[in-house]
């Protein structure tokens, strides 16, 4: 009797789980399905209101003195002495004596042409005594029939020259000798000698390469954007020249950073046929700031820094006024001429603008923004008009301008 309830109770209880696992299945709630929504794009925004700047124009070029020449021989002979600031790179005051050529040979001229000049005198005062005599002889005589040879009128005009002409002979002797010291025409610096002490110089031989420090010049490209943004100096007029443009130069000096003040007094003839672009040069006083370290009492290191010549410099030139201008990050056009826009919806505009003019960090638009407009600064993967985006702030930003 016990085997068969041994075989038949698990059996009951299999079915009777079953049945059990049946009914919950059958009445168990069924799941709802629902759509899975991603979030809108999450966006950084800020507000914009037009305002009056000045742009910073950005160029650069490489400084070069205004005056640069090079210095010669106006005689002839053996060098016998050099200034030590005789030196590449060696500053030099206006009217220091640089080079000395031996005299000798100008000042046994100069001897010569002063022993012309006494015989000449001798000459002279002779020939005249004798015009003087003539004169009176023939003081009673009809002047017609007296001819100047006669009266010895040509032999005394003649003496009177030769003066003259042994009288200029002993200036040129003492200009010469006065040429044997080669002086610096103005404040500058030695760029590189061709000369030395002991060297046979002739007319015209080159001594060395100078140039002035009292201004030194940069060549700056403008493209035609940028000059239209500057009141540049086109036309010069005598009576009322045009006010100059003021300019930075950022460079290097030392390892260290620096500013100089400069002002663009003039601009090139004519564009350059290669690329197009107009020149200005600007000007910068003092490079080396040697006027104005030797009027400071003292040597402290705010003293100016020298602007060197062959420097590669950075320039920043201020526009006229621009009105109603929109400064915006370069980040926020797109495709060059499209900004992207939130609307009252918080969805996205797609908004054609117009640029005035950019630089490294900023856009500048003068068409297509309205004031209070709300600009996207974000980068969006896919941006479509008409979708929906989300504000990372609930704080708008305004634009910042300089």
């Amino acid at each position: 009797m016990a085997r068969p309830i041994k075989i038949i109770l698990p059996i009951f209880i299999l079915v009777a789980a079953s049945g059990v696992a049946w009914q919950l299945l059958a009445n168990s709630p069924k799941a709802k399905r629902h759509a899975i929504l991603p979030d809108p794009p999450l966006v950084q925004v800020l507000q914009v209101q037009p305002r009056d700047v000045r742009v910073p124009v950005l160029t650069q070029g490489t400084v070069k003195p205004r005056t640069s020449i090079t210095l010669a021989s106006q005689i002839s002979g053996r060098i016998i002495a050099t200034s030590p600031q005789f030196a590449d790179g060696g500053f030099f005051k206006k009217g220091d004596v640089l080079v000395r050529v031996d005299p000798l040979d100008y000042q046994l001229a100069i001897t010569k042409a002063e022993a012309l000049v006494a015989g000449a005198k001798q000459q002279l005062a002779q020939a005249e005594a004798e015009y003087k005599q003539k004169q009176e002889e023939y003081r009673g005589v009809n002047r017609r029939q007296v001819t100047d040879y006669a009266l010895r009128k040509p032999q005394y005009e003649e003496a009177a020259a030769k003066l003259k002409a042994a009288q200029a002979d002993l200036e040129l002797a003492k200009l010469q000798l006065q040429r044997c010291e080669i002086r610096a025409p103005f404040d500058g610096r030695l760029i590189d000698k061709k000369a030395d002490i002991g060297q046979y110089v002739t007319t015209g031989t080159v001594v060395a390469n100078i140039y002035a420090v009292d201004i030194a010049e940069v060549r700056l490209p403008l493209s035609q954007t940028q000059a239209d943004l500057v009141d540049l100096p086109l036309f010069l007029d005598v009576d009322s020249p045009a006010a100059p443009v003021a300019v930075k130069l950022f460079g290097q000096y030392a390892g260290q950073s620096h500013t100089w003040e400069g002002e663009i007094v003039r601009t090139e003839a004519s564009l350059d046929e290669r690329n197009r672009l107009l020149y200005v040069v600007a000007q910068v006083k003092d490079p080396y700031g040697i006027h104005a370290n030797r009027n400071s009492n003292t040597n402290s290191a705010n003293s100016q820094l020298p602007l060197a010549i062959g420097t590669f410099v950075q320039g920043e030139i201020q526009s006229r006024v621009l009105k109603d201008i929109y400064a915006l990050p370069r980040n926020a056009v797109h495709n060059m001429d499209t900004v992207w826009l939130l609307d009252d919806n918080t969805r996205l505009k797609i908004q054609p603008v117009r640029v005035a003019y950019r630089d490294e960090k900023n856009v500048y638009l003068n068409q297509g923004l309205a004031p209070g407009d709300t600009v996207i600064i974000s980068p969006l993967d896919v941006a479509v008009g008409g979708m929906q985006l989300r504000i990372a702030s609930n704080e708008t930003k305004e634009t910042q301008q300089d």
